[in-house]
Parts: C-alpha cells; sequence; structure tokens
C-alpha cells in the first residue's frame, strides 16, 4: 500500500523502491531528510514477479526510480505526463534541488567539490569490500584493504566531508549493511568471519571508520529507514549471498 510523509513540494511524487536495496535506502534517507511527501510503491524485484507495467516508469527496470508531476494517479498506473527519473545518485540530487533547506547539497562550492569526489571515489571500495565478502566469499583478509582505502578519504572528523551532506547519504546504506549482516554471519564468506570482520573492525587502525559508522547509526533519518527485521529475513534467502555447505568455519 503506497505510504506518506510530510512534504514541502507541490507537485506529486511516487518512489518506486524494494524494502533491501541499499540503492533505494539511499533515496529514502534524502526524502527523510528533506520531509518529502511521497507515494510510494514496493517492486518485487524476484525474477518473474516484476510486474510488465514498471517498464513505462523506468525501461531499465530497476529501482529506485520516480514519477513526478503530472495527475495524481495509482502507482501502477503511471501518467505519461509525470517526469520519469532512475538512479539513485540522480534522484537524491533531486531531491536536494526540490528541498534546499534540507542540506543535502552543500552551498559551499569547495565543499560541494569534495562531496562529489568521494562519492566517485568510495564507491569502488565499498563495493568491491561488500561484493568480495557477501557475494564472493572471501576472507576479510582480502577486503580490509578496500575499507582501510574508503576510511582514508574521510574528513578528520564528522562526516564525510565534516558537516553532512548527500555523501554520507550515498554511503550510509552501504555501512550500515556491511556492519549490521556481519553480525547475523549473512554472507557466503566461511561462518565466524562475520564476527572476526566486527572485531577487527574495532581495533585502533580503524578508529576513524568505527567512529564514522557510528555517526551514521546515530542519525534520526538512517535509523527511521533502516528495518533491520526485513532486511535480515530478505538478505538471509537472497541467492547471491546465500552460504553453501562447505563454507564453514575451523
Amino acid at each position: 500500500m503506497p505510504s506518506s510523509t510530510t512534504s514541502p513540494q507541490a507537485k506529486q511524487l511516487t518512489y518506486y523502491t524494494s524494502p533491501y536495496s541499499p540503492y533505494c535506502h539511499r533515496v529514502h534517507i534524502a526524502l527523510e531528510e528533506a520531509n518529502v511527501k511521497v507515494s510510494t510503491c514496493e517492486i518485487d524485484l524476484r525474477p518473474g514477479c516484476k510486474p510488465a507495467w514498471f517498464q513505462k516508469v523506468n525501461p531499465m527496470g530497476t529501482v529506485p526510480a520516480f514519477a513526478y508531476g503530472g495527475p495524481l494517479v495509482p502507482p501502477d498506473q503511471p501518467s505519461p505526463m509525470s517526469l520519469k527519473l532512475a538512479e539513485s545518485v540522480v534522484l537524491i540530487e533531486f531531491i536536494a534541488d526540490l528541498c534546499p533547506e534540507a542540506g543535502l547539497r552543500p552551498k559551499d562550492p569547495e565543499l560541494l567539490a569534495r562531496a562529489r569526489l568521494f562519492i566517485t571515489l568510495s564507491h569502488d571500495n565499498l563495493h568491491h569490500a561488500f561484493r568480495g565478502f557477501f557475494f564472493r566469499g572471501e576472507r576479510i583478509e582480502s577486503v580490509l584493504p578496500s575499507l582501510e582505502a574508503f576510511q582514508a578519504l574521510l574528513a578528520p572528523s564528522g562526516y564525510a566531508i565534516g558537516p553532512w551532506s548527500m555523501a554520507d547519504v550515498v554511503v550510509a546504506p552501504m555501512i550500515v549493511r556491511f556492519m549490521r549482516l556481519a553480525g547475523y554471519e549473512i554472507g557466503k564468506y566461511p561462518m565466524g568471519e562475520g564476527k572476526r570482520l566486527l572485531k577487527t573492525l574495532g581495533e585502533p587502525r580503524f578508529a576513524r571508520f568505527m567512529q564514522y559508522y557510528q555517526s551514521l547509526w546515530e542519525r534520526p533519518s538512517v535509523r527511521a529507514t533502516w528495518d533491520e527485521h526485513t532486511n535480515v529475513k530478505m538478505w538471509r534467502i537472497h541467492p547471491n549471498v546465500t552460504r553453501s555447505t562447505s563454507a564453514t568455519g575451523h
């Protein structure tokens, strides 16, 4: 069923999402920060379950996606008069433009450039580590260098570039999943590696990484948009992270 929050913008906004997608979580955080009114429509991404009508929203078939403006219609009947948008970073910047008072886009040109550079550089580090650990089942020794490289991108204190910005919105979902799913030993890595990862991240050499994670975890918009029960349930049965019977600890 569609859901709504309070909003400053004049035109209707329909948000197509999936509850366990980190890319959708990015957009959900931005919407929460900006207090934007949306109608939410969840898309079932399982093979054979995605509705045919969704191609009218996004021909690529991916979420998150927006239908903005046009007449108020049911989410499964998108109007040809509405603007169709996709790709999480594009949607975040769109929200930042709609609601500049939310502070997602830094007003200072130098900070804005740093935020965009951080988003670009952090992507490969975080995604390499996440896919290596959870999808390919690599041990922590293979993913720690990527997490160290990510840590090196962080400002000395505060959030990613110091003040909160869209840079934090982009990376928060992946950091949260790294920490929360590892605690449940979800992933293709050998059983026990999740707890070993968390123990290693607690060492002094990862102090800045853990400070940053704690700042994200305490951010109201991040906590309000993180459904631990649903994510644990869905990631446990995700075919790309299901552990084989041979992937056991020693």
